[in-house]
């Protein structure tokens, strides 16, 4: 029994470390690329860019956050903590998914008003190799994060790799739109190239919004501890039953409820 539990807080500390390794490699890449968005935007004056810094920035913070979060995901339970610290990493992921779609639906407002002043020229050609420079480093860090992530099939390394994803989207996204302006030279985009950068930037704030929502929903429904998606819930109904059926339980009632990476049923 003693072995057993040396054995046990060995493999959490292997887990931690492992886990602590992703999250300092997302770290990373995060410093990167907010150093390079905002030496960019500053010298491109270009709101697309500027929109990427910004989730570089929440994303950041929120790394040094969930440092701070993985040990005690590791605590056992004990009667004042029923559920361990489960519900910390319920807590991190909803306020990370809020901060980005409170980030999102700024700078849709801004990119709004901009329109409004009448747009803003950019360096198209520069932008367009500066994002796909950008994408195919993304997909490396991707790779890396997924590798790490194999094992551990953490939420928290997973909601990284989801961040690094929206990343990738954006900057597949302006890459491909501002090659249009110099690869068409027509009278007709030269007048509406002043309000490409910020149309685009909006519309990848309606194509990446989704992903944030979806995670603020799932950390939501962890905190008020409901079932996980039905999905989960048919897997888990589907195992129990055909381990339950030979001992003559027929229809048999499931409470399931789900805390950050543990399942309770």
């Amino acid at each position: 029994m003693k072995q057993r539990a040396i054995e046990r807080k060995k493999k959490e500390a292997r887990q931690i470390r492992t886990e602590h390794g992703a999250l300092i490699v997302s770290m990373a890449g995060a410093v990167f690329f907010l150093v390079a968005e905002i030496l960019m935007a500053i010298y491109t004056t270009s709101q697309s860019i500027l929109m990427d810094a910004f989730y570089g920035a929440a994303d950041m913070l929120m790394i040094l956050v969930s440092l701070k979060i993985v040990p005690l995901i590791y605590r056992p339970m004990t009667e004042k903590h029923p559920f361990g610290f489960s519900q910390a990493e319920a807590v991190f992921i909803t306020l990370k998914g809020t901060m980005l779609t409170a980030v999102t639906l700024g700078l849709v407002v801004t990119n709004i008003q901009l329109i409004s002043r009448g747009g803003n020229m950019v360096s198209f050609g520069l932008i367009a190799v500066f994002e796909l420079l950008s994408a195919l480093i993304i997909g490396a860090v991707i790779l890396i994060l997924r590798r790490i992530n194999k094992g551990l099939r953490s939420p928290i390394v997973k909601t990284e790799i989801d961040a690094w994803m929206i990343d990738m989207i954006a900057s597949v996204g302006l890459g491909a739109a501002f090659l249009l302006p110099v690869a068409i030279r027509t009278p007709w985009m030269a007048e509406y190239s002043p309000y490409l950068d910020q149309v685009v930037a909006i519309l990848l704030a309606a194509v990446i919004l989704p992903i944030p929502v979806r995670t603020v929903i799932g950390g939501l429904r962890d905190l008020f501890l409901l079932a996980p998606e039905e999905a989960t819930v048919e897997e888990i109904k589907e195992i129990s039953q055909s381990i339950l059926e030979p001992y003559g339980f027929g229809d048999a009632n499931y409470d399931v409820i789900r805390t950050g990476r543990k399942i309770w049923i």
